[in-house]
């Protein structure tokens, strides 16, 4: 019975956070590279959130080899 209602809340949970992102996308999101940071060991998380309180991610643009730090933020 408790492993039936540990799983609904997490499904619960899950549920939530993906109305969340969708909510997010309708609001609208914006992106900016930060080129004053490497990638790696959470770093452009960390920057991403004090600079613009957005989600940093280290992503390999099409065609290059490198890292780069974009950082997803909610547009004002």
């Amino acid at each position: 019975m408790t492993k039936s209602i540990v799983c609904a809340l997490f499904i619960i949970f899950i549920l939530g956070m993906m109305v969340n992102e969708i909510e997010g996308q309708k609001q609208g999101r914006c992106n900016e590279v930060l080129k004053e940071i490497d990638c790696g060991a959470g770093n452009c998380s960390a920057l991403c959130l004090q600079k613009r309180k957005g989600l940093g991610r280290c992503v390999t643009p099409e065609g290059q080899d490198t890292l780069k730090c974009y950082c997803y933020y909610p547009c004002v």
